[in-house]
């Protein structure tokens, strides 16, 4: 595992050629958050309706959010690495952060399965809130873990944007790989 400010890694050993075949997305971090945007409203909606529904009325508070976002970002990403295949020892996962875009990511140098790498994208919105719920239906409202699991539906929303690209460009049985901030998939060799 590695780190890495204001810059994605560049798996200098990666050049895809014509067997491989680029996602259709945008490489510009803004414009991916824009295009999350409904995402994150469904997010948001399906959170906050869960939380009514279990009886918890959630009110933002500008101490509780900015604890809640220095909690879930790095547990957050630790989960997406967790869910690559060689996990956290290896020196293929990168974490990093980039000002640009205000966006923090993990990375993995090397090629994933299709089904593997919609995993290692819904991971953490899925874990991160499903605890959150487990722990307030247990012990009642807190705010910091309902501010948690409400940040992080936000920042889940360009995850969720990935799985929707993945899943309509490629097909089931491919592996995907990336070089830098672009994605590649191929039909591996029978």
């Amino acid at each position: 595992m590695r780190f890495i400010l204001n810059e994605f890694p560049d798996d200098l050993s990666f050049e895809p050629g014509e067997e491989w075949f680029p996602l259709r997305e945008s490489t510009n971090l803004w414009i991916i958050q824009f295009q999350a945007l409904p995402f994150l409203i469904v997010n948001v909606v399906l959170i906050t309706l869960i939380l009514h529904l279990i009886g918890i009325t959630f009110h933002l508070s500008l101490y509780v959010m900015f604890t809640s976002f220095l909690l879930f970002i790095p547990v957050h990403e630790l989960i997406h690495a967790l869910y690559f295949p060689e996990r956290l020892s290896s020196n293929n996962i990168f974490f990093g952060f980039t000002v640009n875009g205000f966006a923090p990511f993990v990375a993995f140098f090397g090629e994933v399965k299709r089904n593997t790498y919609i995993m290692v994208l819904l991971a953490p919105f899925i874990i991160i809130t499903l605890l959150g719920y487990i722990y307030l239906l247990l012990f009642g409202t807190n705010s910091l873990v309902e501010h948690i699991i409400f940040f992080n539906a936000i920042g889940a929303c360009a995850d969720c944007l990935g799985v929707w690209i993945v899943l309509r460009q490629v097909p089931k049985h491919a592996v995907l790989r990336n070089k830098k901030i672009r994605t590649y998939w191929k039909i591996p060799a029978s």
